[in-house]
C-alpha cells in the first residue's frame, strides 16, 4: 500500500538550497550588512607595531591601548595582547558589541588572532596582557591554547597559569 500526501512532488533540493543560502547570507553579512571578513582584516593590521622597549609595562600598556580602541569603536573596554619571546604575536580589544558575538571578548579575540598569524592553535610559552582579569571562559581558553601566565590590570598582576576551572 503506498500513501500518497500530495499531487506535487515535494523538491526537497530547492528548500534546502535556500536554507543553505541563507544561513550563508546570514553568516556573512555579521549583522550590518558587511561581510564580516572584510570587517576583520580592516579593523585588524597585517603586521603588529612592537613597543620599546619589549617590557612587561610596554606590553601591559598595548592592552590599554586596545581598551581604548574598544571605547572608540563603541564596544566594551577590553584589550588583550599575547607576547612569545618578548614579541607582540596577536592583539585586540573588545568585539562583542560590533561583531555582535557574545564570545569575542578581548582575550578570546586575541588568542584567535595569535593562533591565526602563527598558524598555529598551540600558544605554548607565552604570556597574555590583559586590561582586567579574564573572565572564566577567557581564562579556558588561555588554558586549552597552552598559554603560560596571565598578566592583568593597571598594577600587572600575575594571575599565573591559566586553570580550567576556577
Amino acid at each position: 500500500m503506498k500513501l500518497v500526501h500530495s499531487k506535487t512532488k515535494y523538491d526537497w533540493n530547492r528548500d534546502r538550497r535556500r536554507v543553505l543560502f541563507a544561513s550563508a547570507a546570514a553568516l556573512l553579512t555579521a549583522g550590518n550588512g558587511r561581510p564580516a571578513s572584510a570587517e576583520t582584516k580592516e579593523r585588524m593590521p597585517s603586521e603588529i607595531a612592537q613597543p620599546s622597549p619589549a617590557d612587561g609595562r610596554s606590553f601591559m600598556a598595548r592592552a590599554f591601548e586596545m581598551r581604548q580602541r574598544a571605547v572608540d569603536l563603541g564596544d566594551q573596554a577590553y584589550g588583550a595582547v599575547i607576547v612569545l619571546d618578548n614579541i607582540i604575536i596577536g592583539q585586540s580589544w573588545s568585539r562583542v558589541v560590533i561583531d555582535n558575538d557574545p564570545t569575542a571578548h578581548a582575550e578570546m579575540a586575541a588568542i584567535r588572532d595569535a593562533a591565526m598569524r602563527g598558524n598555529n592553535r598551540n600558544l605554548g610559552g607565552t604570556i597574555m596582557y590583559s586590561s582586567s582579569r579574564p573572565c572564566p571562559m577567557c581564562e579556558a581558553a588561555a588554558y586549552w591554547a597552552g598559554i603560560s601566565r596571565l598578566i592583568y590590570g593597571q598594577n600587572a598582576n600575575d594571575a599565573g597559569s591559566p586553570v580550567l576551572c576556577r
